[in-house]
Parts: C-alpha cells; structure tokens; sequence
C-alpha cells in the first residue's frame, strides 16, 4: 500500500518537475520497494532528483487524504485523471485521488492517507534501454533502514580515514586526495618515503634487557600501507616490540609484541594504552597486537616516548 501510492506521488511529482512527456510506462510494487518507468532520453540532474524527492516528502508529511471513486471513463477523464500507459479500460473505471494533487486510474491497494507511507527515498534512476528510464525507491521502514545504513557507511568510512565527525569528511578527503597526487609523484620520481624495514630494525632501541624497541612516525598514504610496513618490520625483527605511529589529522598508533616478550607480561593492550594518553584518545587490544587512535597529532612524539619509558620501567 505505502508503495502503490508512493508511485501515485512519484507520478505527479516526475510529470511536475520534468514534464507531462514523462508519464508512466511501466512499474513494479512490492512490499519492498517500487519501481517506475518513463519515457526519457537523459539522466534525471541531482536539482531534478531532489526536487522530486522533496515534494513526494512535502505531500507524505500533510498527511492529505487517499479516496477511491468508480465512475464512467468518460467521467473520469474530465476530472482529468491519468491513464496508465497504453491499457485500455471498460466503461467504468476507479480512480485513486490523493487531494488536491493526484488523480490516477487504477485497481489497486492504496493508503488512506499519504501520511502513512512514512518515508520516501529515491535509491536508482538509470536507463533500461532505448528511450526509457527507470526510477526505484524505498518507503515506509524500508527507506529508514536504508537511511540508517548509509549513515552507519558514513561513519565507517570517517573512521577508516581518521576523522571523528563525517562533518569532516570532505575536507579529509580533499587532503587524502592532495596526498596521494604527492605521493604518485614522489613514486614516479623512484621512491615511497618510507624507510627501509631492515633499516629500523638495525636501529632498533634495547630499551631493557632481551627487548627491542622500534618507534617510528610517518605520515603513511593508507592505514593499508600503515598496517603493512608493521608486518615488513615484524618479519625483519623476531623478537621485540613494535610501536609504529600513523601521522595524520586524526594519529593513530599500531603496537605488536613478539610472543616471547608476551610471555614476560609485556602487553601491546596496555602499552597502547600508555600512548594514548599524551594523545589524548583511545584504544587497545590484545598483549600481542593493539591499535589506538588519539586527537592531539603533536603529541606523537611523547607517545612513543612513553611507550619507551614503560618499558625501561620493565627491568628497574
């Protein structure tokens, strides 16, 4: 029902926004979702497609009411309803009138309201062949769920890329997108600025005796490249602890403890701990692998600084 009349608006809504050329040629209704085709020869714009949105929304909220009337063909098309497609209709018809806006020929279930589809959201509009397209939607508990979905996306994708409000979002991106343009040209000219593992594991701290200590900073192109130089370093090292710190807007820092020094009670849980304080964020994990993300990127150093001092405390 909350599909069926959603169409009805869509309908009126399309024709408004686009033109009377764009009637109905077709449509599925489904407990789900509805679909409805048109004649068209272009992509609806993203101004179109909000517009149509916005007055379906502004038509469900005033609640107007839904009647259904039988009377003559002829009678029904002076009262200037719509005739779907190309079906052909008997003497009498039955009409569905949403107030005051629609006035559609059709057989089937409706709301007695408008109110009552509840929500309305376009997710597809796309060409289905030569000179027809095809819109999809949700309503009712559909369209919350796929809107509370898509915000849940939002937030993991901040997450992903280090931001702590999607607020943030565009600019971040803007940035990672302004970083990987200097990193392809940093890798065009022949090199990652990245250090090689081998080498930081040369210089490796003996922060206390039988345990090494690698705390490094950089400012890495992905949490991929980030996480994965760990693994480089971990396999160049064996024994010895791993504190590598990701610089960025929001800093994060990634601590492996090989499981021999796990086995003396050196947990990277509650080092990661320690880090986030001077960072002041979050975080934690397992005694052989752990992950925080902080708020305070100037405070990298003395993180890893007091990662080491804790440590050191290890063997006093």
């Amino acid at each position: 029902m909350r599909n069926h009349t959603a169409t009805h608006l869509l309908h009126r809504a399309l024709r408004n926004i686009v033109g009377p050329e764009a009637h109905q040629a077709g449509s599925l209704v489904t407990p789900d979702y509805l679909r409805f085709d048109y004649p068209g020869d272009r992509p609806l714009t993203a101004d179109e497609k909000r517009a149509i949105e916005d007055e379906v929304r502004r038509i469900v909220r005033e609640d107007r009411p839904v009647t259904t009337t039988v009377q003559s063909m002829t009678d029904a098309v002076a009262a200037g309803a719509d005739a779907f497609f190309d079906e052909k209709y008997g003497e009498r018809v039955r009409t569905v009138r949403v107030t005051d806006y629609s006035l559609e020929l059709c057989g089937g279930t409706h709301c007695s309201a408008s109110g009552q589809i509840g929500s309305f959201l376009i997710t597809a509009e796309r060409s289905i062949g030569a000179g027809t397209r095809r819109i999809e939607a949700f309503t009712g508990d559909g369209a919350d769920a796929l809107m509370r979905d898509r915000l849940a996306l939002l937030d993991r994708i901040g997450e992903s890329v280090g931001v702590t409000s999607v607020d943030a979002l565009p600019d971040r991106v803007a940035a990672l997108q302004d970083e990987l343009r200097e990193t392809r040209k940093r890798l065009r000219a022949g090199g990652s600025g990245l250090p090689k593992a081998t080498d930081l594991v040369a210089r490796a701290e003996e922060v206390t005796p039988g345990v090494k200590l690698v705390a490094h900073s950089a400012a890495f192109e992905s949490p991929e490249q980030w996480k994965s130089f760990v693994k480089e370093i971990r396999a160049a090292m064996g024994s010895g602890v791993i504190a590598l710190a990701f610089d960025a807007e929001a800093p994060q820092i990634f601590v492996t403890v090989s499981q021999d020094l796990v086995g003396r009670g050196i947990s990277a849980g509650e080092l990661v701990k320690v880090a986030m304080k001077p960072m002041e964020g979050r975080g934690g994990g397992r005694p052989e692998m752990a992950q925080g993300m902080g708020t305070k990127r100037e405070s990298i150093g003395a993180a890893l600084a007091a990662i080491a001092d804790t440590l050191r405390s290890i063997g006093t």
